[in-house]
């Protein structure tokens, strides 16, 4: 059975929103817009544990409610699902939902929360621009304590330039500039702030293997603080791009 949007009854406007915002699996799925456009296939990689007609109502019920606008692709079939102006104004409650969670959260993360895939795709959301080199720079992932019941793959590579970053599931046969080398669970509580790299490096959990100057590079990119901290997360707007290299 469907679980559909949640009636309230009220005319109150914490209620109307509530409605919206509030059902299953739609903060997530604004969530997910808030960083560009995805299509339905990037919103079932996101979101590995919801049903395909699940996602079919959800997406109709923020489209009916004019919080998202699916446009047809210029190639191929499908739509391309994207935030209109009032599901922009949702942004400021995903940034603030995340700030709760960094500071109340943090000792709900359990092993099934661990996914590589959603940690690769939140790294690329989160690098700025700015700091990214000159030339193409290349990171490659190498995951351990990967959940058994998670069945996504342990390597990963980012290609990171100043116009795009590609996610990828294969080796891209390019020099590869930092291997990193880490326990997941370790390399997501580092990234998220809870822990330091410092200790994360001495006690092996995290192994950098590249130059001392690549190093400093994807670590000012990734912003790894060597000591726990409070970390702010933004949601620009990002065109999403995934590569599977041969």
């Amino acid at each position: 059975m469907i679980d559909c949007m949640i009636k309230h009854g009220q005319f109150c406007p914490v209620a109307k929103s509530a409605e919206i915002f509030g059902g299953r699996w739609s903060p997530l799925i604004i969530r997910e817009l808030s960083v560009g456009p995805r299509t339905f296939g990037e919103l079932l990689e996101a979101l590995p544990l919801i049903s395909r007609t699940v996602l079919t109502q959800r997406l109709k019920e923020l489209t009916l409610a004019g919080v998202v606008a699916a446009n047809a692709k210029e190639k191929g079939r499908g739509h391309l699902y994207n935030l209109t102006p009032a599901g922009e104004d949702f942004r400021p409650l995903i940034v603030m939902m995340g700030e709760w969670g960094k500071r109340w959260g943090q000792g709900l993360i359990g092993p099934d929360d661990l996914d590589p895939k959603l940690l690769v795709w939140g790294l690329r959301g989160q690098i700025d621009p700015a700091d990214i080199p000159s030339r193409e720079f290349v990171l490659r992932f190498d995951f351990r304590g990967v959940p058994k019941e998670n069945r996504n793959p342990r390597y990963w590579w980012l290609l990171l330039r100043q116009d795009d970053i590609e996610v990828c599931l294969k080796n891209p046969g390019k020099e590869v500039d930092v291997v990193v080398d880490a326990d997941l669970g370790a390399f997501t509580k580092v990234w998220l702030g809870y822990a330091g790299l410092k200790e994360a490096l001495a006690s092996g959990l995290i192994k950098l293997c590249g130059s001392s100057r690549a190093v400093a590079k994807m670590r000012r990119m990734l912003k790894l603080s060597s000591e726990p901290t409070t970390k702010s997360f933004a949601y620009p707007s990002l065109s999403p791009s995934i590569a599977h290299a041969r």
